[in-house]
Formats: C-alpha cells, sequence, structure tokens
C-alpha cells in the first residue's frame, strides 16, 4: 500500500516523490537507467511509475553503481527518447520531494535537454536528506531504520532495506522516511514552501543547492561539520580547513557534489564566485 504524503504535509499542488539510478554521478556523460516517480495529490490518491531505462551506454558498475544492474538488465528497456516526452508534462506542474534530490532534478534536467525534450520545471523541493543530516545525520538506509516505523518509530534493530538502490525501493523507503520525520518531529512545518525553506536555510547564497557550502562575504565557506561546530555554529571558511578533513568528506557517505568540491579542495582549489555583471 502507497504512503500517502498528503495525509503529512499540506499540499497545494501535487509532490512527486522522485528517484533515479544512474550510470554514474557525472550528468554530461552518464545516463539515467531506471526512474521511479510517486505522485501524491492534495485531494486523491497517489499514483505511483517505474522504468528500467535502457542507456545507450555501457553500464560499468564502478565503486559508486551500487545499484547492481548490468547490461542485460536494460537491454529491453525504452530509452529516455522515448518515454521523456511523455514523463515531461507529467513532472511539470509538481514540487518535488527526495534524498539527495537535487542530484536527481539536475540530471533528469540534463537528459530532458540532451533529447531535446522541453521540460521547464520550476517549483519548490523537499530533500529527506537534509532533514535527516540536520536532525540525525546517516545515509538512506539508516534513516529508514529510524524513522521507517507506521507511526515514525525505530524498526528494530538490525533491519534491513532489502533492494536498496533499486529506484522503486528508494522512493518507497525515502518516502517513509519523510512520514517519520514529519510524525517525529512535529515541529517541522507543514507546507512544501516552508519544509524547502528548512532543508535549504542558505539557498540565496549557496554554493551548491543544499547549501553546505555557501557565500559569506565573497568567501568560500563550509556550513556543517567540526570546525562550524568550533566557530560557534557559524560558516567556517574553506581555505582554512585542514587537508585531512576534506580525505574524511572523499571516504564517507556525502552527496556527490560535496565531495566533487572537497577533491578539488584537497588539491588547493575552492569555488569561484561568479562576477555580477
Amino acid at each position: 500500500m502507497l504512503i500517502n504524503l498528503a495525509q503529512f504535509l499540506r499540499l497545494e499542488r501535487p509532490l512527486a516523490e522522485l528517484d533515479l539510478e544512474t550510470t554514474g554521478f557525472d550528468p554530461d556523460k552518464d545516463r539515467i537507467i531506471q526512474i521511479a516517480v510517486t505522485i501524491h495529490y492534495p485531494h486523491r490518491d497517489p499514483i505511483a511509475w517505474k522504468s528500467l531505462i535502457n542507456p545507450g551506454i555501457p553500464i560499468t558498475n564502478t565503486k559508486e553503481g551500487k545499484h547492481g544492474m548490468t547490461d542485460a538488465d536494460v537491454a529491453d528497456a525504452p530509452t529516455f527518447e522515448a518515454i521523456g516526452p511523455a514523463l515531461a508534462p507529467k513532472l511539470l506542474n509538481v514540487d518535488i520531494a527526495g534524498y539527495n534530490v537535487e542530484f536527481d532534478i539536475g540530471f533528469m534536467r540534463g537528459q530532458m535537454k540532451r533529447c531535446n525534450v522541453n521540460w521547464p520545471w520550476s517549483g519548490h523541493v523537499i530533500c529527506s536528506y537534509q532533514i535527516y543530516r540536520k536532525k540525525m545525520p546517516h545515509n538512506l538506509e539508516n534513516a529508514y531504520r529510524e524513522f521507517g516505523g507506521d507511526g515514525g518509530e525505530p524498526l528494530p534493530r538490525g533491519t534491513k532495506l532489502e533492494g536498496a538502490h533499486d529506484a522503486g525501493i528508494d522512493v518507497a523507503a525515502t518516502e517513509a522516511v519523510l512520514r517519520g520525520q514529519l510524525l517525529r518531529y512535529p515541529d517541522l512545518p507543514r507546507t512544501v514552501k516552508e519544509l524547502e525553506m528548512f532543508c535549504f536555510p542558505n539557498k540565496a547564497n549557496a554554493i551548491i543547492p543544499s547549501g553546505q557550502f555557501v557565500w559569506v562575504d565573497g568567501v568560500a565557506c563550509i556550513t556543517f561539520g567540526k570546525y562550524v561546530k568550533q566557530n560557534g555554529g557559524k560558516p567556517f571558511p574553506m581555505n582554512k580547513v585542514e587537508r585531512n578533513y576534506w580525505k574524511f568528506i572523499l571516504d564517507n557517505d556525502f552527496a556527490p557534489d560535496v565531495k566533487e568540491i572537497a577533491a578539488s579542495a584537497m588539491i588547493g582549489v575552492y569555488p569561484s564566485k561568479p562576477a555580477t555583471v
């Protein structure tokens, strides 16, 4: 049975819970191999859909490719060019939710553009990863274990997220996490717009959408971790962070765009703020 997020959020328009599986993290060279989406409506039951996608390139299953899918799994699947034109309008007048969902949205934009599909989406974004990172930093499987009970309570110790990195299972798990977070934390906003502001408080000055790196007086700063705690909770200049901390980020479960910035910071290269016209 599908979770209905309209029972926990005041929806003003449909909310699409989205998850992608891809051949890698680079939207310029990698491709989507599975899409799952559940659309939640203000006054009707949600509708779920998922599909494998033939990416048209080999699936290498590198260290990052945890989905476990092979070329044979997607050989008979439709291409994105075949489903994109029908999918785009269904994901147009909606808000979008997911786990580290800015990655999925960016990847979807790139794939739509590459296939000459018009997708001028604009809406609010809810990220269960950001809520979880603020409340209890862990990955999706730990988030599911912590919030996945029917009433938002933790699941029994040792519970596994069977089939993790299948987009449909990840969508269902993320919905369970968001439901549990809304039940567990009554102080969380109940509108999509306000919850977006909670997820991304530094959006105006953000270097990446999550706000984990921001501009402060033109200086690139980090907004999480021990340096921020030592700085009284204030953003800390990236150029003063020690190299071993960037390595810690690269070796642990952080979002791809965070790791990309950390990798550059390790060699002394920091974001440059674009000049204003």
